[in-house]
């Protein structure tokens, strides 16, 4: 069963990187409190962010009890999302799916093979640490007037512009700092491109990346496309999905319409 309610009184308080994390009194044995970037800052997706999209798609996958809480903190790691559970904090999307997997005896490559499953870390890390540089940096460095169009942050429309402008200026810092930012834009778009030519090549005409079998790859790839795909700007990669790769348009359709049948209701 699916708890996703936005809204939350809380009565305990836990430490994460000096900010207070709030806890619903009414909290639950076994259910996966998620905290994310408030669902309000999104439009066209249900989160800004692909990493909670992965998360949040893998819980559904795995029909996992869930409640969002909308947060704009981070865990003791400096990072979002991250989950309360059990009365513990978790952070990082994927030690998450480690542990929860586990506990709930879930396979996160389910009937697959060793060969299968290296494939599936591998364009994990490649989309988590390489393809999401370009969507990032289209978005929050060279596109951030536009892109504000499709982004609320929760402040007051005064300070809407100076928030859009440190975002843009730390992501373009972090970019630098990871080593993508080196390169021009025109390099990272065509290093974006060139991994969503490869998702093409080995996606083909299966259904789910690796097979008949839904699996995490497929959460991942779904949560960081699903960025490029269904919010309108021009993302160079957009392009080479519509134009190149139409089996990846047909794959995310196909998850979304699974996973997230009540799409519109999780976009508020």
């Amino acid at each position: 069963m699916l708890i996703c309610t936005p809204m939350f009184h809380c009565s305990r308080m836990a430490e994460t990187d000096g900010a207070k994390v709030q806890w619903k009194s009414e909290w639950k044995t076994d259910v996966v409190y998620l905290h994310v970037f408030p669902r309000a800052m999104a439009k066209c997706v249900p989160n800004i962010s692909p990493f909670a999209m992965k998360l949040e798609t893998w819980l559904r996958m795995n029909d996992i009890s869930y409640e969002i809480i909308d947060h704009m903190g981070f865990s003791s790691k400096k990072q979002s999302p991250f989950i309360m559970f059990n009365e513990e904090e978790m952070p990082d999307s994927n030690f998450i799916i480690e542990y929860l997997s586990k506990y709930f005896k879930k396979d996160t490559y389910p009937g697959m093979n060793p060969e299968q499953k290296a494939v599936g870390r591998s364009f994990l890390k490649m989309v988590e640490e390489n393809t999401t540089w370009s969507i990032f940096w289209y978005r929050y460095v060279e596109h951030m007037t536009e892109y504000r169009n499709y982004l609320k942050f929760q402040v007051p429309e005064e300070m809407q512009e100076k928030v859009g402008a440190g975002l843009s200026s730390s992501v373009k810092d972090r970019a630098w700092k990871h080593g993508i930012g080196h390169h021009s834009s025109e390099e990272i778009y065509k290093i974006g491109s060139d991994d969503i030519r490869a998702i093409s090549t080995y996606l083909g005409e299966k259904k789910y990346f690796l097979g008949d079998t839904p699996s995490l790859i497929d959460c991942t790839l779904f949560g960081f496309l699903a960025q490029i795909i269904f919010v309108p700007l021009d993302f160079p990669m957009k392009t080479v999905i519509q134009e190149e790769c139409s089996n990846v348009l047909d794959y995310i359709n196909r998850i979304k319409e699974q996973f997230w049948p009540h799409w519109e209701d999780q976009q508020l």
